[in-house]
């Protein structure tokens, strides 16, 4: 969906929608959280490199993001907010992660929120309240390094998940079937800056909606770019962090975009990012009007 419209609701309120389709638009099983914690080295935010754990490691990252108005629906003509299903979202994210051999990681990640809004209530659709607390949908998550030298500045390789449908897809907080997910990852580390990109795609076993039947949601192109710079310091490295994250759906997916920066702390053996991040394309589902967002990374050996 390129925009979601006053206009459409009343439309299908015209037309008398049969019950299936009421049923549908009531329950509208699609996630609004787009940032994702990537279990493994750390370094980045949503974004990731091609470097794996070493075998028999272990890292784990906990994220709390406090989002706003992840998702609203505007009037077609006036382009005034007309409905906001979620007002504020504080989200949760666990990731753990685990070397499997020298350039294969696996890893896990469990989110959840809690959130306020006025889901569909007051548009004809629903009058459901929006559940306060949610768990989202489990990933699991693999990355295979293809640079046969872990230590070369210049890496690639590839990243894969699978998404499975355990959220509370009614309240913006999962998928209606399974997700697998594959990309590209590439990266390269000089002595104060690192960069890395990522390119792949989303892939729905089963088509969501929103709003209206007739224009299911599928798969989705997604790409990341992600910067770091180390800043010079008296004490332990300091690094400015950016990222520039796009989801493209098909043609009736919604399409949103997200700006990110952040100061990155090294520690000895974790890291402590704290990132603001606004959307880039407010009127798409997952694009918050702001982001604020604490990660704590850490590895073990």
């Amino acid at each position: 969906m390129k925009r979601l419209v006053l206009s459409l609701l009343v439309l299908l309120g015209i037309a008398g929608p049969a019950q299936a389709q009421v049923s549908d638009i009531a329950e509208p099983a699609i996630s609004v959280e787009r940032l994702w914690l990537q279990p493994g080295v750390g370094g980045f935010v949503g974004g990731q490199d091609a470097q794996t754990l070493e075998p028999g490691s272990w890292s784990y990252s906990v994220l709390a993001s406090l989002m706003k108005r992840p998702i609203v629906l505007t009037d077609l003509r006036s382009g005034e907010v007309v409905s906001a299903p979620i007002g504020r979202r504080l989200g949760y994210e666990l990731a753990v992660a685990r070397g499997i051999s020298p350039r294969l990681q696996l890893g896990l990640a469990l989110p959840m929120a809690f959130q306020d809004g006025e889901r569909l209530r007051g548009i004809g659709l629903s009058e459901e309240f929006l559940a306060p607390a949610v768990l989202s949908d489990l990933r699991v998550h693999a990355k295979l390094r293809l640079q046969p030298d872990a230590a070369a500045a210049l890496g690639y390789g590839v990243a894969m998940h699978l998404g499975l449908p355990t959220g509370n897809e009614r309240h913006f907080a999962g998928e209606r079937g399974a997700v697998l997910g594959w990309m590209l990852v590439a990266g390269y580390r000089g002595q104060s800056f690192r960069v890395a990109g990522n390119l792949g795609l989303r892939l729905r076993t089963k088509e969501v909606v929103l709003l209206s039947p007739a224009s299911p949601h599928g798969n989705e192109l997604v790409g990341t770019l992600a910067g770091e710079y180390i800043l010079p310091s008296w004490g332990r490295p300091l690094g400015l962090l950016a990222e520039m994250a796009q989801v493209y759906g098909d043609d009736s997916g919604p399409s949103p975009g997200e700006l990110r920066a952040g100061l990155l702390a090294h520690l000895r053996s974790a890291q402590i990012k704290a990132i603001l991040g606004i959307g880039t394309t407010p009127s798409q589902v997952g694009s918050p009007k702001w982001r604020l967002a604490l990660v704590y990374h850490s590895r073990r050996f």
